[in-house]
């Protein structure tokens, strides 16, 4: 397998160069699919789907909208200063689309998108899932009027470069493989990300009031979603038997929160006695999923919460994406002329102390 960063590298400076064309020919070179240039960006057409799936993906759409809608960050002003909140106007959504067509991920993304008054969103996905009826479903119920049918790090480049048919955006969001988490990063600065996202992280903390059933149904979903999937059971004073990535056996709460907040995984599940209360201690984790029927294989789909999460360790200093990933922020200054008077002499005082003369005078009207 090629290097993530060197075929990222490749792909950047191929889209840079030649657009739409380069990006047809890794159409085809990956998905063995040939493409016009010129009808990699199309619309989503107008479908039906099995009435089952139509209603499941309704709920999950109303209830993470519902459960993202608080989060929406407000302008406020403070004596002479605003500080200004406006929602980014275009928006690149990456949706996964190798062994599975992931409208789950289209969904947690682009709905705080739509909360955070984002105008324009282009989903970017591989030719074989941009041709099933089911995300042209959800796109429609979301507002979404482009579809650009190139997968992996050809795919991040175009969104963030642009093309001749693909306006560029002003972020990208959404995970993929090694190879989009690569491009991902490489452009950062040319366009903003959501977070650089790893394997899937499952760490569970179980004492012996848990069901050891329930802990392999949690761990094998998440190794579900590849081989690269990293499952952690802790347990506190004896082993279960579980199949897992890693297992510890420890004697406390204590340490069995000390391990996981070390690990900072992208899931933490705890099946054990006063879950809440072992959830407020837990200090570092993506989503913490309390008591064993808050599993969180239905959290990847219809409780509301968001399923983009950090991963690697990152949720240290990441957090889930949300309405506050599609916003900016700006702060405008307007002060009265005797409020510089009041003001002024004190930033030149700081300034000379810096030793910033120009800055000083600046900061002082005649």
């Amino acid at each position: 397998m090629s290097n993530p960063e060197t075929v990222a590298d490749e792909m950047i400076a191929g889209v840079r160069a030649r657009g739409d064309a380069y990006v047809a020919e890794q159409v085809e070179r990956f998905d063995g699919v040939r493409v016009a240039p010129d009808e990699i960006l199309i619309a989503p057409r107008e479908v039906a789907i099995e009435p089952g799936l139509a209603r499941a993906l309704d709920i999950a759409i109303d209830r993470v909208r519902a459960f993202h809608l608080p989060q929406l960050p407000r302008s406020y002003q403070w004596e002479g200063v605003t500080h200004r909140v406006r929602p980014l106007r275009r928006v690149g959504v990456y949706v996964p689309g190798g062994r599975a067509v992931y409208v789950s991920t289209l969904i947690m993304c682009a709905v705080p998108a739509r909360i955070a008054g984002v105008e324009e969103i282009v989903v970017a996905t591989t030719p074989a899932a941009a041709a099933r009826d089911e995300l042209h479903y959800v796109c429609n119920r979301l507002g979404i009027r482009e579809l650009y049918r190139s997968g992996g790090a050809a795919g991040i480049a175009a969104l963030a470069l642009g093309t001749e048919s693909l306006p560029r955006v002003d972020k990208i969001v959404g995970p993929g493989n090694a190879y989009v988490t690569a491009a991902k990063a490489r452009l950062v600065g040319q366009v903003g990300i959501d977070m650089t996202a790893g394997p899937t992280e499952l760490v569970i903390i179980a004492d012996d009031t848990a069901n050891a059933d329930f802990i392999q149904a949690d761990l094998d979903a998440q190794q579900e979603h590849g081989p690269d999937s990293v499952v952690t059971c802790i347990c506190i004073g004896t082993r279960i038997d579980v199949r897992a990535t890693e297992t510890f056996v420890v004697g406390t709460i204590d340490e069995a929160v000390a391990i996981a907040d070390r690990i900072a995984p992208e899931h933490l599940s705890i099946h054990a006695r006063d879950a809440a209360t072992i959830a407020e201690r837990a200090r570092n984790a993506g989503a913490i999923y309390c008591g064993p029927f808050s599993t969180p294989a239905a959290g990847d789909y219809v409780i509301g919460s968001n399923h983009v999460l950090p991963t690697a360790g990152s949720a240290r200093f990441f957090s889930p994406l949300g309405v506050y990933d599609f916003v900016k922020r700006t702060n405008v200054i307007t002060l009265s002329e005797d409020e510089l008077l009041e003001l002024g002499p004190l930033a030149a005082t700081i300034a000379t102390f810096e030793g910033l003369p120009n800055h000083a005078r600046a900061a002082v009207r005649p």
